[in-house]
């Protein structure tokens, strides 16, 4: 296993992986917010988010993915109702515009 890997699950996962997940449901696609029911080449379904925050002095945007593991299409569904840090739990993998990775399997 590379830096550019890392383990979810017993499962070795990349960002690159993740980014090339299928889309089953898409709740929203906008240029700066989407949101997806997503299934990866492991055959697991993620709630995916991604939000941009634009940064207008200069510095580089704000991109936060985030990749919460849900059991089925009502969880997704369930989830597309919420926003922000109530997203936030476990199990998920997180990452941002520098490539930084966050693993969480259990609270």
């Amino acid at each position: 296993m590379n830096n550019d890997t890392f383990t979810f699950f017993s499962k070795e996962y990349s960002l690159a992986l993740l980014k090339q997940t299928k889309v089953l449901k898409t709740y929203w696609d906008r240029s700066h917010s989407e949101r997806c029911l997503v299934q990866d080449k492991y055959g697991c379904l993620f709630h995916y988010s991604f939000e941009e925050e634009m940064r207008f002095g200069g510095d580089d945007d704000r991109e936060d993915y985030l990749w919460i593991a849900v059991a089925d299409e009502q969880e997704s569904d369930a989830l597309s109702q919420l926003s922000g840090l109530s997203l936030l739990r476990p199990p998920y993998i997180a990452s941002d515009e520098t490539g930084w990775v966050g693993v969480h399997e259990s609270d």
